[in-house]
């Protein structure tokens, strides 16, 4: 697809890495892009496909220095871009929470039935409207979005049906609204952080834990849960964002150059999430996994007093957005 032809969202996500090289040098005009995954992670590699290709379509007139970990974890880098010390930062769920709650509704359980269906929320007239929001709250703007895999749910026994997970104590991230849905559908939901879900699990603590598939093989929870359900209740997106000021002074020439490399790199990232979730559904059974075909519109109907009820606080064109996908 060529530059010109994306839409409003994808306009704004590729002209924000061409900005961020203003406050270089006059020889070269340097980006500062802090991720916070770790460098085997496909967004990282994202970042670099990103910095090889605006470095080699701008002769060196543009370069990129990918920050990671060093520099603090996701709510420093998206801080540090607010301020200015980074021109774009990747954000998880967060940077929704923090700046446009009325808005941060891709990621409600239960609800979308793919990747595009939640895509929505970020696009048109509620994709502007969240953008200013943004602005307005962090002074940033959603450059970009990528794919993750689904969420899908891990245990000791098979789940198949939401009677299946009833009083079962289950993690979930410490996530207000995944909480809510978890507990309208009858399991008790823990938030406990990541590093602490495989000892809880080994020790009895929770009985379950929901998480992507990639989470789920680089934390080698096969070792104690011997099940995994593909509810694929949650479709969320990592969040490039860039620091508005930076954006402002983007150059017509960068702009062309960026908007390519965007495109590119996004594209080829979501192919790359997506063919991974594969390989790695096939590496969970060779470790002993059994995968679970649930009746995942039972769960959608449980879930749904919780999602119509969590769907009133939000923007009203995301509430209704949301509402049609549950009757």
């Amino acid at each position: 697809m060529n530059a010109r032809s994306l839409t409003p969202l994808a306009l704004v996500t590729a002209i924000s890495l061409g900005a961020a090289g203003t406050a270089g040098t006059a020889a070269a005009e340097d980006l500062a892009i802090a991720i916070h995954t770790d460098p085997s992670h496909a967004m990282f590699k994202i970042g670099e496909r990103l910095k090889d290709t605006i470095e080699s379509e701008s002769d060196g007139e543009l370069t990129v220095t990918l920050l990671g970990t060093e520099v603090g974890g996701e709510r420093d880098h998206l801080e540090g871009a607010s301020y200015g010390e980074y021109a774009i930062a990747l954000g998880g769920s967060m940077p929704m929470t923090l700046y446009a709650p009325e808005f941060a509704a891709a990621d409600l359980p239960f609800v979308y039935d793919s990747s595009d269906q939640a895509r929505k929320i970020y696009e048109g007239e509620i994709g502007e409207a969240l953008n200013q929001s943004l602005i307005a709250k962090g002074n940033m703007r959603l450059v970009g979005l990528s794919a993750r895999n689904p969420r899908n749910l891990t245990s000791k026994t098979p789940v198949k049906t939401p009677e299946d997970v009833s009083e079962v104590r289950m993690r979930v991230p410490e996530i207000a609204p995944w909480v809510a849905v978890w507990g309208e559908i009858g399991a008790l939901p823990s938030p406990i952080a990541w590093p602490e879900v495989y000892t809880s699990l080994q020790t009895g603590v929770i009985d379950m834990q929901e998480n992507p598939v990639d989470n789920i093989y680089a934390g080698k929870l096969f070792e104690v849960q011997d099940y995994v359900s593909r509810t694929e209740h949650v479709y969320s997106f990592f969040h490039w964002l860039m620091n508005e000021d930076v954006y402002q002074e983007l150059s017509d020439e960068h702009r062309d150059i960026v908007l390519s490399a965007i495109d590119d790199a996004t594209t080829w990232g979501d192919q790359l999430v997506s063919d991974g979730q594969a390989e790695l559904f096939e590496k969970l059974k060779e470790e002993g996994m059994e995968v679970v075909e649930p009746d995942v519109a039972a769960f959608r109907q449980a879930a749904r007093p919780a999602v119509e009820e969590i769907a009133q606080d939000y923007d009203p064109a995301v509430r209704d957005y949301v509402l049609s996908l549950i009757q």
